[in-house]
Parts: C-alpha cells; structure tokens; sequence
C-alpha cells in the first residue's frame, strides 16, 4: 500500500467472546467525558467526576452488562449490576478518585451472586474503601449490535496521534453501523497503510451519550483488499473521509473538523474544547454532496434536493473530541 491507495475493509463476521464459564459480559462507563457530564443531573445538581471537576464526590457510575440469546435466537445485553467509581491506587502508587481513561482495573468486592476474583488485586491494584454496587437494576433488553469502535489507518501528518479524535483516516468513529456486512473505505496516507483496530462494542446508541458503547471483546472475521490509486473509481480516488457501505446504503463520515490534526496541526488536543454539532453537519453535508456529485454525476442543485428529500442525517458520537456525525444514503434513490 502507498499514499494514494484506499483501504477496503470488508466485515464478515463479528463473535463476542465467552469467558471460562461460557459468558460473556461488557461494561458501560457514564464517565466525564460523556455528554451527560456536561448538563445537570435529574435533581438538578452539576455532575461531578472528582478531582477532575474539582470536587470531592464522584457521580461516575459502571454499568456491567451480561449478553443472553432467547429462544427465538435473538441476543440482548441486560444490565447485571452497577457501581459507583471507586477512588484508586494504580500499581505506580498514582491515586485518582475519577475515571482517568477507559479500561481502568477495578480490584472488586464480593456482592449480590458476583465473587471476584483477586487477579487485579495481585496486579497492584487498590482502592480507598468497600465499593458501593447496585444488584437490583431495572432488566433492560439491548439489542446486541455487535461493532467495531475504533478502526482506519494512520494519518501522514503527525509522528504519533492521540487514538480519541477520528480523522480523515478513520479511527474512533464509534458508529454503530460498523459491524458484520458493512464495507468500510480509508484513504491510504502511508506506506503500508497500517490498519489497526479495536475497542469492540456489544451495542451503543447513536451519540454514545454517555461515554462508551457497551465495551467487550470479540472475535472478527475480515476480509481486506488494496484498491491501487491507478484503478480507483472517480469516488474512491477523490475520497477524503471513511467511507462506508452496506447493500443498502452508503455510510458518509465527518466531524467538527475534517481533519483536526491539520487545523490543530501544532496542539491537536485544542479539538477538545472546539467541538460542536454545527461544523459537524456542515462537514457531513458538504463531503455527502460532494459524493454523489462524483458518484452519480448530480449537479450541486441536484444533489441538494436529493439530500434534502431522501439523505438521514445522525449524530454518531459526542464524546470523542472530534464530534462525529454520518448521512445514510439510500442506493434505492439511484437504481
């Protein structure tokens, strides 16, 4: 692969993983990051997440899912418990009484049916006191969804890059379309392409409002094809974004900024205070027209009328710096 080149990425199957005893659960962080942090709660008070809010309490809580298919064959992620955010001690001797990043071990108690075991403590791992655990919660069925969180190629802009904000590349898209007969396209920016993937979702609503999908482990099955610059379609050679594509539906992608990393070429971090939903869905309409333009061969008035009557516009996430949104393009329109 070389600069140029896009990416076809083609998602066969997506598996969830079962665990000794056969099952298989997932965790949902409603964390700082997360859309509800930045709104009162329902009693009206502001959500505090610790130190990182400059407070002593911590209204972060842990959702803990368990995945079960019915009789009908349908899987559905039902809530097991939850738990308020404990302070911890990592094993650097570094305490924080707030969530620092996804994937935080959490050395558990004993509590309800669930008995832990002691591989986090014997990591190094400690907190400040008991965990409080609800057991009880409401038995909510998600449908399972599964899908890849974060998946594209690297950018030729920056030496390394923070793998939160999604690019022109791909990355963190966090859009739950990304799962099994979804094709997704990534321009190619270096050598290589170096496809990377990750942070598997067992479900997640459009907007991951409050932090994360239901993150878990899979196991997927991909099939993945070099396009050649000298062979790419007018589309794919003019493709500036991740793409993607269903029997159905093609899948535009962008965000606040369509590529941070060349606005905030000197401090990419700044992206965390400058996202909003209006430059998303400037970018999202913009790169949308501009693809059925190519595709289709739509004047600009054509395209816009199109959109207008046929195109879903969403909000994929709002919690990855680089706010994301997506336009689902119907093929039916075009046949």
């Amino acid at each position: 692969a070389e600069p140029g080149d896009v990416l076809k990425v083609e998602i066969l199957d997506l598996q969830p993983r079962l665990n000794p005893d056969g099952k298989t659960f997932g965790s949902n962080a409603a964390a700082w990051w997360g859309f509800q942090a930045r709104v009162p709660e329902a009693d009206g008070t502001d959500f505090e997440a610790g130190d990182f809010t400059g407070s002593t309490e911590n209204d972060e809580y842990i959702t803990i899912y368990e995945l079960f298919t019915d009789a009908e064959g349908q899987s559905f992620a039902v809530p097991s418990y939850q738990f308020g955010w404990p302070t911890l001690t990592d094993p650097d001797n570094v305490t924080r009484n707030y969530i620092q990043y996804p994937g935080t071990c959490v050395p558990h108690d004993s509590h309800g049916e669930t008995e832990p075991s002691s591989d986090v403590a014997d990591m190094g791992w400690t907190k400040a006191g008991p965990i409080d655990y609800v057991d009880d919660v409401f038995p909510a069925k998600i449908p399972v969804n599964m899908h890849i969180g974060c998946m594209g190629l690297p950018p030729a802009s920056h030496d390394s890059v923070d793998s939160i904000p999604p690019m022109p590349t791909g990355g963190n898209l966090d859009d739950k379309r990304i799962g099994a007969g979804t094709t997704m396209y990534y321009p190619v920016e270096v050598a290589g392409a170096l496809l990377s993937m990750g942070d598997a979702h067992a479900a997640q609503g459009d907007s991951e409002l409050d932090g994360t999908g239901i993150e878990t482990s899979i196991t997927g099955k991909f099939r993945i094809t070099l396009l050649k610059a000298a062979d790419l379609e007018p589309w794919q050679a003019d493709l500036d974004f991740p793409l993607g594509e269903t029997n159905e539906t093609w899948i535009v992608h962008s965000f606040t900024e369509i590529d941070y990393l060349e606005t905030y070429a000197e401090n990419p971090g700044d992206i965390y205070g400058a996202s909003n939903l209006d430059d998303a869905m400037k970018n999202t309409f913009t790169q949308s027209r501009k693809f059925l333009m190519i595709n289709y061969n739509l004047t600009d008035q054509e395209a816009t009328t199109v959109i207008t009557q046929g195109v879903d516009y969403g909000v994929t996430q709002v919690v990855d710096g680089n706010w994301g949104m997506h336009a689902l393009i119907p093929k039916a329109i075009f046949e």
